[in-house]
């Protein structure tokens, strides 16, 4: 006998409603490594800040790893199964986490975290998807899941600076371990035990691969965060780890290659939408890491606190469920799908511009709220966007493959790449500054220690502004690169008739490409 449902029958579908709602708010936003904690981590630890990135990025690289065995696993072991050890697993590494003041450990358990939170969050996410979604609308899925998961994890974030700023940062990790014990009892109570489908072995499962795939992520992730720390080439360790990262790449592209059922199909890179998508999330990494320069600028000039840096990033929250009922709209009214990919750049672009000329020395933290909210609006419109565009017409495995991707570089390869390089560039640029504007300054000169700490604020204003002035000169190139694009090949004999139409002033509206969304798509 077999039940696709979570619940045992005798719950009522209310009840089922609440608990899958509590399995969501509790597993989402567990992570191995809470960012808003980083700075008090660093302090109690006496580690290195890069540490600390290197094993928030590890979690990311662990949910990516695991997703072509989803599918395997779902078929060889119960759904309760799969929650419970999920739960179980990911509180355990919680406790280790919150308690080990060493970095590789950090790392290793925040990997092993993403890498268990998947076989949870899958299991909770397709009813999810079935009851926003009832009739298979993929659009409106996106539009209304991506807002509530992003939300999730803004207000994880906030709450859990609160505690560490109020208690201490080892709390977080022992509360959320309460948390998915606590969730796991419940499903020990509520879930039924029974197969969803036949059972299938996991036999033929790429499990080099994987480990390949593991290895040259978390290789490109020590180059990408240790670089500036290291002074990118020349130190032997980055170089060590780059060719690591080269040798497993080829490794892996080698084996996949070779493979009769591989472990990622690399066919999926084959897909015009695939590959475009993958370099439209990536660029969008530019204007997701130049939050870093914002950060740099409220710390360090406006000496805001972290839960008041908390509480300004929580106003992305109106800016995302902005985002989220744009973009519901959007497919529901079928429009193109260039115009909202469009529209969510043209948001980023706008925040930049708002923040090169905000940025002084005296500024309100209200004047700080727009482009918050801008910048929760552009990244909500292009997580739906684009992770649409990237499953268009895709295949079950090729869906899998071509979604573990895209969260690897939404996640990681792109803020991270363009972290490293806003971070590298940030530095030199307020050396340079200092250099400049202490070029008169000498030991004997008494005036100049007294304003070296208004020198010092002066050179991370203008680094900041001139980053956010490049990244403004990029935004227009990402936006003129959309443009051009063609996210669907032009119907050539709908074009003839849409000009003979033009020529004649006549109505267009009949000849307006209509269908499901990805085919109106330009």
């Amino acid at each position: 006998m077999y039940n696709r449902g979570l619940f045992h029958d005798w719950v009522p579908k209310p009840v089922q409603l609440l608990l899958i709602l509590i399995f969501a708010v509790v597993i989402f936003p567990a992570n191995g490594i809470y960012s808003g904690n980083i700075s008090d981590m660093v302090g109690s630890l006496g580690s290195l800040s890069e540490d600390i990135q290197m094993a928030n990025n590890a979690t990311t690289i662990g949910m990516m790893v695991v997703f072509p065995l989803l599918l395997r696993t779902k078929q060889y072991f119960r759904t309760k199964e799969l929650v419970i050890g999920s739960l179980m697993m990911v509180s355990l590494l919680s406790i280790i986490a919150g308690n080990t003041d060493n970095a590789y450990i950090l790392v290793f358990c925040s990997f092993l975290i993403g890498f268990f939170k998947m076989f949870g969050m899958i299991e909770v996410m397709l009813p999810i998807m079935f009851i926003l979604s009832p009739g298979g609308d993929r659009g409106r899925f996106y539009a209304l899941f991506y807002p509530f998961s992003i939300i999730l994890g803004q207000l994880s974030g906030f709450f859990t600076t609160r505690l560490a700023y109020e208690t201490n940062w080892q709390n977080a990790y022992v509360y959320m371990a309460m948390l998915l014990s606590g969730t796991a009892l419940l499903a020990i109570i509520f879930m039924h035990n029974l197969r969803g489908s036949k059972k299938v072995p996991l036999y033929q499962f790429d499990w080099l691969g994987m480990v390949l795939l593991s290895i040259c992520l978390l290789s490109v992730n020590y180059v990408l965060v240790y670089a500036k720390q290291q002074d990118w080439f020349s130190s032997l360790n980055i170089q060590a780890a780059l060719a690591i990262f080269l040798t497993t790449l080829v490794g892996f592209i080698y084996l996949q290659s070779k493979l009769k059922r591989p472990y990622i199909s690399l066919d999926v890179f084959y897909k015009k939408n695939v590959y475009n998508s993958l370099l439209m999330i990536f660029l969008m990494g530019m204007f997701m890491a130049s939050s870093s320069i914002q950060s740099a600028f409220t710390t360090n000039v406006l000496h805001y606190d972290s839960p008041t840096n908390a509480s300004l990033n929580l106003m992305m929250v109106p800016g995302i469920i902005l985002g989220g009922l744009v973009s519901f709209i959007w497919f529901k009214k079928k429009w193109w799908l260039k115009s909202l990919a469009l529209l969510g750049f043209g948001a980023y672009q706008s925040y930049a511009i708002y923040m090169y000329f905000l940025i002084s020395p005296v500024i309100e933290i209200e004047s700080l709220i727009l482009p918050t909210i801008l910048r929760g609006f552009a990244m909500c419109l292009l997580f739906v966007t684009i992770g649409f565009y990237n499953a268009d017409k895709l295949q079950m495995a090729q869906m899998l493959s071509a979604s573990a991707i895209m969260v690897a570089v939404r996640t990681f390869l792109g803020p991270a790449f363009f972290g490293a390089a806003l971070s590298w560039a940030q530095y030199k640029l307020q050396l340079q500054h200092m250099t400049n504007l202490a070029g008169q300054m000498d030991s004997i000169n008494p005036v100049g220690p007294e304003i070296y700490g208004s020198i010092q604020m002066q050179a991370v204003l203008l680094a900041s502004k001139e980053l956010f002035g490049y990244i403004i000169m990029a935004g227009w190139a990402v936006l003129l690169y959309v443009s051009f694009h063609r996210f669907r090949p032009i119907h050539r004999r709908r074009m003839i008739l849409f000009l003979k139409r033009w020529r004649y002033r006549e109505s267009i509206e009949d000849y307006r490409v209509g269908g499901e969304v990805s085919a109106g798509a330009l």
